[in-house]
């Protein structure tokens, strides 16, 4: 069923309808769930303080009835239901302390012979790159970061290790010196 209603005065009207209340009307304002319900008018809104269109000089409190529409000048008698059923409560079990049981005897367990080491001991790999190998080998560093190192004669690990971080920040246009501090640690890291 639909249903709209006109509140207020004259020269500003309120056009109520279903979708206006679920727009306008805070859910907190909604008296008749979950705790209440009028069984003759079902969901009921209070929609604040308005103006009837038959006084529009004198605004009184209102309320709406969601299904019909019905406007009410004075809360409705509210029928409270309960907010849950009481559980009963489980009757207490006494707890007996049990009687402690009897320590066994426990025999220790022959040591094993201690065997003999058969692993074999490795040896760690030597790297493979070494302080004249290309910066472009450096793990973060791409091509277009290798061509402006090489223009200002950063060639090798060597020279980005050699070199101060902040100077070489400078020489190919960064602000932060941070990204070659990670760069030169990769480097140290690869010679090792």
């Amino acid at each position: 069923m639909s249903w709209k209603i006109i509140l207020g005065k004259p020269d500003q009207t309120y056009i109520i309808g279903k979708r206006w209340i679920k727009k306008n009307i805070p859910k907190t304002k909604r008296i008749s769930k979950p705790r209440h319900k009028n069984p003759e008018l079902g969901d009921i809104y209070d929609i604040g303080m308005r103006y009837l269109p038959d006084n529009p000089t004198d605004r009184i409190n209102l309320w709406v009835c969601m299904q019909t529409g019905t406007i009410l000048k004075s809360a409705p008698k509210l029928k409270d239901v309960p907010k849950s059923k009481v559980k009963p409560s489980k009757p207490k079990v006494k707890v007996v302390p049990k009687a402690p049981k009897a320590k066994k005897i426990v025999k220790p367990k022959p040591k094993p012979e201690p065997e003999v080491a058969t692993e074999v001991k490795k040896i760690p790999k030597k790297s493979s790159f070494t302080t004249i190998t290309s910066v472009s080998e450096v793990k973060g560093i791409g091509k277009a970061v290798v061509d402006k190192l090489a223009a200002v004669g950063v060639n090798t690990i060597g020279d980005l290790i050699s070199k101060h971080s902040q100077e070489v920040a400078t020489l190919i246009g960064r602000k932060s010196d941070v990204q070659i501090k990670k760069w030169q640690e990769n480097a140290r890291e690869m010679l090792k």
